[in-house]
């Protein structure tokens, strides 16, 4: 019995062997790399006058050492459109919930998601590439077990196809001037756009095209020091319908926290608590508008009610999963936000009033840019907006 055995080996490892022939030029090869996008490529126009085509793309080690990225390249329509390499790589690569610290390394059995936001060149503004191509290089430490097995460092995938739906035109879901998107598309290195999840044994990704809403007045987003609600130049604002629709959720009971509450928040003990009080409307088959951190019973709307584009929905609070006084607002293709994922949206109208930096204390920031008028467009991260009507 053991002679058979050690024959049987010997058959194996001989036939093990022979799966390292040489691969024709231009076959396949082996790799330690898995990549796959989790959705496909949308496409959105910014605030900052360009097309915006953003996605997610895991990478898993199928490897049995750490891998290092060296270089991501992204091609369509014939054109070199984005190179990401060092710490612009890093930037934009996460664990795959989005915490942690950027990174180019990936463990041994182990996935990261690399956040990729093709920003398209002016000379092409508006035309988008019906397909991207996708080139990935990466090293290993010499020596590591089974490293023969490797036949190429380089990946070339995954080729994904463009979503060619236009962006979902809506009006504004707030009134006035000043208003900033605090949290929203296209940096990879904020919460909105690095949110993964996973959900009924896929990822979704809720937040990418969503915006958090907070007020400037003067350079400032609180009167005193912050530390109360009614201190937020936007508590109280009236929240508005972007759309016409029918109500499917409301949630108008949720208790309200103090501002900086969010890393010990005892309201948040479950997903449904994160959004705190709130509406969602279905503004069209299968679409879905969802307003968040509400006051504590302003929701004036009803399950099955319809509503008008600009009318009322409630008034802007702190309840839920947040840090102060502010409207999320997504578009998603289901009702429930934290396992469906985002739509693109572009404001029919508005005005842009600037870009803010951090000023030198809490509280305070520096404006800058030249104000100027835009049409269907997608407020951007740090972007400041006059959505008076």
């Amino acid at each position: 019995m053991i002679r058979l055995i050690r024959a049987a080996c010997l058959l194996a490892a001989i036939a093990g062997a022979s799966l390292g022939t040489a691969a024709p030029a231009g076959a396949s090869q082996t790799t330690a790399l898995h990549v796959a996008a989790t959705g496909a490529p949308q496409r959105v126009h910014g605030s900052d006058g360009r097309e915006h085509i953003d996605y997610d793309l895991v990478i898993t080690n199928n490897f049995t050492a750490e891998v290092t990225l060296t270089s991501l390249v992204v091609r369509g329509g014939g054109t070199k459109l984005l190179t990401l390499e060092g710490d612009a790589l890093a930037v934009a690569t996460h664990q795959t919930t989005g915490l942690g610290e950027p990174t180019r390394s990936i463990p041994p059995s182990s996935a990261v998601t690399t956040l990729v936001d093709v920003v398209l060149p002016r000379s092409a503004e508006r035309s988008v590439p019906k397909q991207l191509r996708h080139r990935i290089t990466y090293t290993f430490p010499p020596g590591a077990p089974g490293e023969a097995i490797i036949g190429s460092k380089t990946v070339d995938a995954p080729k994904l196809r463009v979503d060619r739906r236009e962006p979902i035109e809506v009006a504004p879901p707030v009134r006035g001037d000043g208003w900033l998107s605090a949290n929203a598309c296209c940096d990879p290195s904020v919460n909105h756009r690095s949110t993964l999840l996973s959900a009924n044994g896929t990822y979704v990704a809720p937040e990418t095209f969503a915006v958090d809403y907070i007020r400037v007045v003067n350079g400032r987003f609180y009167d005193g020091d912050g530390t109360q609600n009614t201190d937020w130049f936007a508590y109280g604002a009236p929240i508005r319908a972007v759309a016409g629709g029918k109500v499917v959720s409301v949630v108008n009971d949720r208790p309200e926290v103090p501002p900086l509450a969010e890393l010990n928040n005892p309201t948040v003990t479950k997903p449904s608590d994160f959004g705190g009080n709130g509406v969602v409307i279905e503004i069209r088959p299968g679409v879905f508008a969802h307003y968040f951190h509400m006051q504590t019973g302003s929701v004036s709307v009803e399950v099955g009610q319809r509503v008008r584009t600009g009318q009322k929905l409630g008034l802007l609070g702190n309840s839920g999963n947040t840090s102060g006084p502010h409207l999320h607002f997504g578009i998603t293709d289901g009702r429930d936000t934290l396992t469906t994922n985002s739509l693109p949206f572009e404001i029919d109208r508005f005005r842009f009033e600037g870009t803010a930096d951090p000023g030198s204390t809490p509280g305070e920031l520096t404006v800058t840019g030249k104000p100027h008028n835009e049409r269907r467009s997608h407020p951007l991260l740090t972007s400041i907006s006059d959505y008076s009507r």
